[in-house]
This record gives structure tokens, sequence and C-alpha cells, in this order.
């Protein structure tokens, strides 16, 4: 794909590049960074992705996955957030994540080094810790993916360390919030008709974040540079959440009964299809997971600042709103 530039409407050369930047993440980071008065160059992959980005936004229509177009977007950056990649892996093949999540990656990092960018913030995951681990998990843990996102995100992780690029990896978890919706209003419109059942014991752990605390990671990791290169983080709320407690909160939100049946995961899984679940929210509910994330907090004062307690109210208002006389969302 060639690679197109445009022009910048409020002036100045861009010195800030986010890649994936009319992703649910990546629209509103750059919103956040042009609305504190920086200079976004935004690389989206598709020349029609440009309507999706904030006002004020340089596009550059490129392709992560050619080196060339990496190298031309990144001219003249001083940070790179990267963003972009395949992230839902139910709808792509393992060697299309591969390609866009490892070699994408790969490239980026290399036209960090090429254009001596001063900081490459990767959005990763706490996937790379592996689906089920026991006990609390720091940034020492060593990453053990179970799956094939949370593999190529691993890879990904060592094609940046390797690269010799000075970086900061943001292992994310579960994202929640305005954008992240639909998953969760699966879990809504099973719990409203009285289908949803606990898998397992239910006293899985979950790590989940809210986007507004995303975005304020990923902003203060620029604003602290000099304390964050070359570091790895997690970014999660820090609360210890069960899959139980998740689910009995979300029904008495909605002002129906919680579920008592317990089904085996195995059972959940041969079913999932007919309830409407893909592999990656079976991932999600089943995963156990409890995330230390005092580490970004010591080192760069970063603290979670929504309680889904109010978030997730939030969002079954949402998801009220916007259900019809079928109960759909």
């Amino acid at each position: 794909m060639k690679s197109t530039w445009g022009s910048s409407k409020g002036g100045g050369d861009p010195n800030i590049v986010v890649t994936g930047a009319s992703g649910r993440i990546g629209h509103l980071l750059v919103k956040r960074l042009i609305d504190e008065g920086n200079s976004i160059r935004a690389m989206v992959h598709e020349k029609g992705n440009i309507r999706d980005l904030p006002p004020g936004t340089v596009p550059f229509v490129g392709d992560i996955t050619e080196p060339g177009s990496c190298g031309d977007a990144l001219e003249g950056a001083e940070v790179v957030y990267h963003l972009a990649g395949l992230r839902e892996a139910a709808n792509a093949s393992t060697a299309d994540m591969m390609r866009a999540n490892v070699e994408g990656t790969k490239n980026i990092a290399a036209a960090c080094v090429r254009n001596k960018v001063k900081q490459l913030v990767f959005a990763s995951t706490t996937d790379v810790y592996g689906n089920k681990r026991e006990g609390l998990i720091s940034e020492d843990t060593e990453p053990f993916a179970t799956d094939k996102y949370g593999y190529t995100k691993m890879l990904a992780e060592q094609e940046i360390v390797r690269s010799g690029a000075p970086y900061t990896i943001l292992r994310l978890g579960t994202i929640y919030g305005p954008g992240f919706e639909r998953s969760f209003f699966k879990i809504f419109k099973a719990l409203r008709e009285g289908k949803a059942v606990i898998i397992g014991r239910g006293d899985n752990h979950l790590p989940m974040v809210h986007i507004d605390d995303v975005v304020d990671a990923m902003v203060v990791v620029m604003e602290k540079r000099g304390a964050a290169i070359n570091k790895t983080y997690n970014v999660c709320d820090g609360e210890d959440h069960t899959q139980e407690y998740l689910i009995k909160l979300a029904a008495g939100m909605l002002g129906v009964e919680a579920p008592k049946r317990h089904a085996q995961e195995l059972m959940v899984r041969l079913l999932a299809k007919t309830r409407g679940l893909d592999s990656d929210e079976l991932r999600f509910l089943t995963a156990e997971r409890y995330i230390d994330v005092s580490k970004i907090g010591r080192e760069l004062g970063w603290k979670p600042r929504v309680r889904i307690e109010k978030a997730g109210k939030d969002m079954v208002e949402d998801f009220m709103r916007k259900s019809g006389k079928d109960g759909s969302a």
C-alpha cells in the first residue's frame, strides 16, 4: 500500500505518532493528546479510516506490515504509540495475527530505531501471562501465553526489546467502558433472560481496566518518560474481581436474580455458539489472573480512578436504553 500524507490544520510538525489511531483506544488517546496541545500524526490502514480521526489530527495512510511505510510514518517522531494490530482472535487466523501483531510490531520497532525515536509505547496485554496463573502476577512473572492473541503479543514484546528501541510496554487487562460494551451487553442480555450461568466455581479473578484509566496510563508514561524507558507495566484496576462477583453485581444493577447454576467449563465451551459467545469472551470469563499494578503506581504515580461499581452501572443503564422491545441491544 502506498503511504500518503495529510496536512495539519493546527500547524507545526507532529512529534507524536499513533498507529491504529482510528481504533477504539487510539481515537480516545489521540483526542486526549490533541486536547492537551500536542500535534499528532495518526497512522491508519485505510483512507476511509481518516474520517474517524479527531479534528486536528494529521493523517497518514500506511501499512505496518510494510517496512517502508512504517519508516515514512515515523519520520521526525519523538514518541510513538503502537496500538495497531489484530485483537479478536475468534475472527482472525493465526497467520493473520502473526503478520499484524508480530511482523507489524517488528517493523515499527525497526523504524523507531532508524528515526531515533525517543520512546515507543506498546499496547500489550495481560494475556501474555497465560489464561490461568496462580498467585499475584507482577511484571517479573514469566510470560507463558496460552492462546494465539496472547502468544503474538508476547512475541511482539520480544521483538521490541531485541530491536534496541527505547520502549515502554503496557500490559492491559480486559478493557471496559464506552466503545467496549459489545461483549458485556451479551452477558447482560443472558442475565435478563435468565440464561446466564456461573462457569466453574466462579472464584476465578478477572483482570479489568476502564478505558479512561488506559488512556491516563498512556499519557503518564510519556509525561514521565525518563522513569518509564525500557520498562514494562501492568495496567489493571487492581481490584480482586471474581467472575461470580461481577455477574452478581451486573444482575443486581439489572434488577434480576443472580444465576445460581454452575456449569463446567467444558460444557460451556461446547454450548458457547448457541449462547452467542465467541472464544475471546469465553477466555475472559474463564481467566484466572490476579494482577499486581503497584509498579506503575510506585514509579510513575499512576493509579486507577474508575471503579467498576460506578462504571458498571453506567454500562447497564446504557444497555437498558439501547435494548429493543425484543430484549436485544
